[in-house]
């Protein structure tokens, strides 16, 4: 089971070039982030992070619903753009990601870069020091192993350990499992019930057995599909 991939690529660069216009409208302070202008660019850049990110968000890795106007997330900026220090990235491939609501909001304006970083030329792995895990330049899996029912661990010897931990904490991943715990218990009844209902099939024993094995395998995955 894939949570996504470990590192993001900069694949989008194409679709920033063919809305240059809109972009130097905005970096030079003539619109906002809302304006209509950025609408298309905006909607593509949508399409194909969420296509490289599996449907997944970028920073607690869970499906993210498709929803009306897209309300369940949002093109997360990971130096953020209301910061005027980092206003200049606001459209850089490696500064742009889809995020959950819910961690693109516990995130909120939290500064994810050091002085050095504000400072720099140029949006790179060695500009400076990142708070959390970088989507572009740290491997997520390398530093951070999700367990059953949405535990977060700090992988032992991970190159960047200290962001995979002020990630888990300051994003408040370490609450999922409370958070998601509901919603494993219906799976445990509907895996119960399945159990159940299978012990009717005595006329057919082959068949009983490979529907009970396939309901065991729905209620042990499942918790990695909510």
């Amino acid at each position: 089971m894939s949570f996504g991939p470990g590192k993001l690529y900069p694949n989008h660069r194409h679709i920033i070039k063919r809305h240059s216009t809109g972009i130097t409208k905005y970096l030079e302070g003539q619109i906002e982030w809302n304006n209509t202008q950025l609408a298309p660019l905006k909607h593509s850049l949508r399409i194909l992070l969420r296509t490289q990110q599996q449907g997944r968000c970028v920073y607690c890795r869970r499906k993210i619903s498709i929803e009306r106007r897209n309300t369940a997330e949002d093109i997360e900026h990971y130096l953020d753009k209301s910061k005027e220090k980092y206003r200049k990235w606001a459209f850089s491939p490696v500064n742009l990601a889809i995020a959950c609501h819910p961690c693109n909001m516990q995130k909120s304006t939290k500064d994810m870069g050091d002085e050095t970083i504000s400072l720099a030329l140029g949006l790179t792995a060695g500009a400076g020091e990142f708070r959390w895990i970088h989507p572009y330049f740290d491997d997520y899996f390398e530093n951070i192993e999700i367990i059953e029912s949405w535990i977060y661990i700090i992988k032992a010897n991970a190159p960047k350990a200290n962001r995979a931990k002020n990630m888990i904490i300051d994003c408040k991943l370490d609450q999922i499992q409370t958070i998601e715990a509901g919603k494993k218990i219906v799976l445990d009844r509907i895996g119960k019930a399945q159990l159940l209902a299978l012990k009717c099939f005595e006329s057919n024993r082959s068949r009983s057995k490979k529907l009970l094995e396939y309901a065991q395998i729905l209620t042990k995955e499942g918790w990695k599909h909510i």
